[in-house]
């Protein structure tokens, strides 16, 4: 009974990084992050313009900051909003 309690894991309900190992006594357990914590988005600013034609050749440029998972959902957004506000393909 008193070997059971020297090896007892203490278990954490705070934001430990992912894979952080706690010790007490011999036993060793793997304790998994809080999914709350990690951030999933990130903030991107991308930059586009529509394509030359020969009414416009030169159009004008727009930067929008956007949040997304990875860049390519970001410029995805990104042509997504241009299409609706502005017309742009």
């Amino acid at each position: 009974s008193s070997r059971r309690a020297t090896n007892a894991v203490k278990r954490g309900a705070g934001c430990s990084p992912r894979g952080a190992i706690q010790r007490a006594g011999a036993m060793v357990k793997k304790m998994l992050a809080d999914p709350s914590c990690q951030a999933r988005i990130h903030q991107y600013q991308i930059v586009g313009r529509a394509a030359p034609t020969p009414k416009n050749p030169v159009p004008k440029i727009y930067r929008m900051r956007l949040f997304a998972k990875n860049k390519v959902l970001a410029k995805s957004r990104f042509w997504y909003f241009m299409k609706k506000l502005n017309k742009a393909k």
